[in-house]
């Protein structure tokens, strides 16, 4: 599996659980999409090329960092 394949796994395995992080926190569904999508953008530019099992807390730290 190329690297690509592989990050578009893991996004979609925590997209709805961010997303629910999110609305929660923020109260407004298009701003928590809005970050959300925002933060997997970051975690693809900035730790894309990092090991999968890194992925997880850092796109966590990521979508907390968006949110406050």
């Amino acid at each position: 599996m190329n690297r690509s394949a592989e990050l578009n796994g893991f996004l979609a395995t925590v997209e709805r659980r961010a997303f629910n992080l999110a609305r929660f926190a923020v109260g407004n569904q298009e701003d928590a999409l809005d970050i959300v999508q925002d933060s997997m953008f970051a975690l693809v530019r900035r730790y894309g090329n990092r090991p999968r099992e890194e992925w997880q807390p850092l796109f966590y730290r990521i979508l907390q960092r968006r949110i406050t």
